[in-house]
């Protein structure tokens, strides 16, 4: 348990682009239910999650309503409308948090199978920390080159990790970080990168590579495997 108080900022209003598809993949099924209701229950199903501000496209607020509706939450889960990007809607969120104050976790709405293992130690990172993430470890080489023609050198793989959500930060290290990124102009890859640059440290946490990101459609082929194997667990 934690002494702060912890809100669940899921972020899914993006386009989904890779994915080929005329709607929004968050509502794309897995077994049955939409995607987005996968991910809303894993932090509804933990205690320590105090409440969950979902973030959805302008347009969307009646399909996501009545899938909350089907859901019979046990935690508070308000819709907030996001923006053109990811970061956008980020910072919507936070607009919303303005009374809130304690561990903010940021999550996409397209990590369906992220477990409650991974949650909690998300948050005891925060908690030590101020900032924290999920991560594994890179499995494949990885070349660096300048106009992706060409590789330019090979980094060395036991140094690389790809980041995952949920990323936590205490509140104040997120706002401040958002707002430096909004005064200076730039867009980060990803929460993370925003407070590394107001120099503030990450702390990495082993993740699991089941915790993946539906981003194309060959993902879906993955999701249904994962979510088998679970049930069969």
């Amino acid at each position: 348990m934690t002494d702060y108080k912890v809100c669940a900022l899921i972020a899914a209003a993006g386009m989904g682009k890779r994915m080929r598809i005329s709607q929004n993949k968050q509502y794309l099924p897995i077994h049955g239910k939409p995607m987005i209701r996968h991910t809303l229950e894993a932090f509804d199903r933990l205690d320590v999650v105090d409440f969950i501000v979902l973030l959805i496209r302008e347009g969307e607020e009646l399909m996501m309503r009545n899938i909350l509706k089907d859901m019979e939450h046990k935690h508070p889960i308000h819709i907030v409308l996001g923006g053109e990007e990811r970061q956008d809607s980020i910072w919507q969120g936070l607009q919303f948090l303005k009374n809130f104050d304690g561990i903010v976790l940021t999550h996409d709405g397209a990590r369906p199978f992220v477990t409650e293992e991974e949650i909690l130690s998300v948050i005891e990172g925060t908690e030590e920390s101020g900032a924290c993430c999920l991560m594994t470890p890179m499995k494949d080489t990885v070349k660096i080159s300048d106009d992706g023609n060409w590789a330019s050198f090979t980094p060395d793989r036991s140094k690389l990790f790809a980041i995952q959500t949920p990323q936590g930060f205490k509140k104040s290290i997120l706002v401040g970080a958002y707002e430096q990124a909004f005064d200076e102009g730039y867009y980060g890859t990803d929460d993370c990168s925003l407070v590394e640059k107001t120099g503030q440290k990450v702390r990495l946490i082993r993740g699991s590579y089941k915790n993946i990101k539906i981003t194309t459609p060959e993902d879906l082929i993955f999701a249904d495997a994962i979510y088998t194997d679970r049930m069969e667990e």
